[in-house]
């Protein structure tokens, strides 16, 4: 046993079966899950570190245009409200905090800002090792690792420096930290499991965790305790996972669990960039100043820098390249040998500047966009260019602020629940390194957007007093979030299967005096249509002024999550949308109402007229606008639904599955006889699947050959099979199981179909094997 829970919101135990083989292994198991006091067993699930986009800055003071308050209503709620999270207790689950840092209170414990938390697992933990626990959750690594990632989290939620302007979203709120991995590799499920629970143990206000795992599924163990967590009035906000450009249903656990918060990433509206001057152009970046000449004899080409023989003297010059055929590594190694002391790489085409990520080199390197390149080539041919770096940053637009992540997982549940629910900032956002790291940096992920939303809470509980209130906290910041766009310049609103409810504005959502409930709806797909086609609002106006609104359907972008044309019923990555429009009817579209009185409005959908095989999926945004913004604001509500019947999908891809032997790529047919001798494992038969649709069973019954009759299962009610894998399939593997006679059976496999009936045998794809004879 490695861990044990004996908690009210969940007893269980973990443990790990080593040095078994495999007819031990199932005999173990059986005897685990026959036995009268288990309810459901799961596999503990290894999770990786999330993924996030690091740029340290040796910067020794940040401007404040560097933090996106402005976009969030939080600069209002520092500056008009003066409401800073006092008193406010927030608990994070991640790879520990440098709490020595000035920004972070320079201490652990009673006093500090960093006062609760534990480390459940030491330095040397992999996620595949024994745990080595210990009471303080310092992040004491020191190599770069994404072991940063927790001091980098903190400082969003409340970290506070006066020296270098960073104030962080909740600067005067307390912290926990409990530490679920090491300086490497991944954490287990139990592990975090634990930590959920002594965090809610320790009494915090908000629990903030950016973690999971890819998977659409809401009751994997992680999920479960979040989803109870939340229904304790805590409010559970997690990151919503950073796969978005795989397409839909990357939504990973445990954001979606029910009544938890799944946190969408929106990129920050500047970003820091260091300007240099040329004599005959001006373009921006950082490097050593310095003469720069071509990097290449023939300069101009993708192929600039990657043959040593076309590169010329560069002895103390600055070299420029194209961006191209080969690595910036190559490149470098190239423009070293002959002397240069920098490189600058312009982008090809007419590509913006970019981070040149994963290169290895002893001189800085430094990209530009294409059209600064070819100004400083042109000033290169008109006379000798010097660049000069300015030393201080600067502050520009992005192109994509106000936009959601590319990276931000998107879509439902594979129950058709809306994931995300809202968004904060999570690209390029400024905050706190460890101090072996120069203490600051840039990071970007919806690792950082749950932070954010976690601070913008931490003011709201201030504000509002609403302390293990989750329902009102979550209703407040769904109504009066802000719907963004689908791309810059355009007005079409982006899919809620994108944004949630959109982005948080933490100044509306404290003052606003009217709540729409349910916060989010879903249609469903066209199989349960007649019972979620028609659906109440409930408008409740607690403020002291009459309420008046139009009801208005804003409806969304759509999402096309599939290509049939091109690669069938695989999820395409990125996904693809559509301009696919629902119609709402409402049962009233004014509303009036007093003081303290509610009001309903009943929503009928008519949906897009698109093909049922391409599984359109809807949304759009239910817009209850005010005729008064002074006494009352604009609230909204995101729905979405299915054009098509998602047990439609098929299961299996093309091919798949087939009968196999332990090597798995050899294909045995229905009409081919295979043949189990007991006495070699290397015979056991083995079903070969790939799946392009979730299901939430497995089912594998022993048929006898000649009668087709079921003698038992060989395996029965494994849930939640994504993706690819093999079933091994051992006849007579347990001494708890009935081992069967030598003879001839046939394996029939049911996979149950998304949102299938388990009792509906229409509702399970079978596949069935030839002969099977037993020796």
């Amino acid at each position: 046993i490695t861990e044990r829970f004996e908690h009210d919101l969940f007893n269980g135990i973990s443990f790990d079966l080593n040095g078994l083989d495999s007819k031990e292994l199932k005999a173990a198991l059986e005897a685990v899950l026959d036995h009268t006091h288990v309810k459901a067993a799961y596999p503990v699930r290894i999770i990786r570190r999330s993924e996030v986009m690091i740029e340290k800055t040796v910067s020794k003071r940040e401007s404040l245009s560097s933090l996106p308050h402005g976009m969030t209503q939080v600069d209002r709620v520092h500056s008009e409200l003066k409401i800073f999270g006092k008193g406010i207790k927030v608990g994070v689950i991640d790879s520990g905090v440098d709490y020595l840092h000035p920004a972070l209170g320079g201490g652990f414990g009673k006093g500090f800002k960093v006062q609760y938390g534990y480390d459940l697992v030491g330095n040397e933990y992999t996620g595949e090792n024994s745990p080595i626990p210990g009471p303080d959750p310092l992040d004491s690594c020191t190599v770069e690792s994404g072991a940063s990632h927790g001091t980098h989290v903190s400082g969003i939620i409340a970290g506070y420096d006066a020296k270098t302007n960073f104030t962080g979203v909740a600067p005067q709120a307390t912290l926990g930290m409990w530490r679920i991995f090491g300086c490497k590799g991944f954490a287990a499920s139990d592990v975090i499991v634990k930590a959920l629970l002594m965090a809610y143990d320790a009494g915090m206000d908000i629990i903030s965790a950016s973690v999971g795992g890819d998977d659409a599924w809401s009751n994997s163990p992680e999920a479960i305790v979040a989803q109870r967590i939340a229904k304790k009035g805590v409010p559970f906000i997690v990151s919503t996972g950073n796969s978005g450009s795989d397409g839909a249903f990357t939504v990973g656990i445990p954001s979606i669990g029910k009544d938890v918060w799944s946190i969408a990433s929106v990129e920050n509206a500047y970003y820091k960039i260091n300007y240099f001057k040329a004599i005959y152009a001006t373009t921006s970046s950082n490097l050593v100043s310095g003469a720069v000449v071509a990097g290449d004899k023939n300069i101009g080409s993708k192929s600039d820098g990657c043959d040593p023989s076309t590169v010329p003297n560069l002895k103390g010059k600055l070299a420029l390249v194209q961006r191209g055929s080969c690595t910036f590594t190559l490149k470098s190694t190239n423009v070293i040998k002959a002397g240069a002391i920098g490189l600058v790489i312009y982008n090809d085409y007419e590509g913006d500047a970019f981070t040149p990520l994963k290169f290895e080199s002893t001189i800085p390197i430094v990209s530009i966009s294409a059209a600064g390149g070819l100004a400083i080539l042109a000033g290169i041919k008109a006379g000798t260019e010097i660049l000069t770096f300015d030393p201080n940053p600067h502050y520009l637009p992005r192109d994509n602020g106000y936009l959601i992540s590319d990276f931000s997982s998107i879509d439902a549940s594979n129950e058709l629940d809306i994931k995300p629910n809202i968004a904060g900032i999570g690209g390029q956002i400024y905050s706190t390194l460890p101090r072996f790291l120069n203490s600051w940096g840039f990071m970007s992920g919806t690792s950082m957007a749950a932070p954010y939303v976690s601070g913008s809470i931490a003011l709201f509980i201030e504000a509002k007093g609403f302390k293990r209130n989750n329902k009102v906290i979550s209703h407040q910041f769904k109504n009066y979030a802000m719907k963004l766009v689908h791309t810059k310049g355009n007005s079409v609103i982006e899919s809620p299967l994108l944004q949630g409810a959109g982005l948080v504005q933490v100044y509306d959502a404290i003052s606003g005096k009217v709540s729409v409930s349910p916060t989010q709806i879903s249609f469903n797909d066209s199989s349960s249509f007649a019972k979620y086609k028609t659906q109440t609002l409930t408008i409740h106006n607690t403020g002291k002024a009459r309420a008046v609104f139009k009801v208005i359907n804003e409806p969304s972008i759509a999402l096309a999550p599939y290509n049939r044309s091109g690669q069938g019923y695989a999820i395409v990555g990125p996904v693809g949308f559509s301009n696919s429009k629902a119609k709402l009817i409402f049962s009233k579209t004014s509303v009036t109402i007093n003081s303290g009185q509610k009001a309903t409005v009943r929503v009928t959908v008519v949906p897009p007229k698109t093909n049922p095989k391409d599984h359109i999926m809807y949304g759009g945004y239910i817009h209850f606008k005010s005729g008064n913004h002074k006494s009352t604001l604009d609230t909204t509500v995101p729905y979405f639904g299915v054009v098509g019947k998602q047990r439609d999908l098929p299961l299996f891809d093309a091919k798949y599955p087939y009968l196999s032997d332990s090597d798995g790529t050899n294909v045995f047919s229905k009409i081919d006889t295979y043949t189990y001798d007991r006495s070699n494992s290397t015979t056991i038969p083995y079903i070969i699947y790939r799946l392009l649709t979730p299901t939430a069973k497995f089912d594998v019954d022993v048929l006898n050959a000649k009668t087709k009759k079921s003698i038992g299962k060989t395996m029965t009610d494994s849930q939640h099979w994504t993706v690819e894998g093999s079933v091994g399939l051992g006849l007579d593997n347990s001494s708890s199981s009935i081992p069967v006679p030598s003879g001839t059976y046939i394996l029939n496999l049911k996979a149950l179909k998304l949102l299938g009936n388990p009792k509906d045998p229409k509702d399970w794809e079978t596949f069935q094997t030839g002969p099977i004879v037993v020796k």
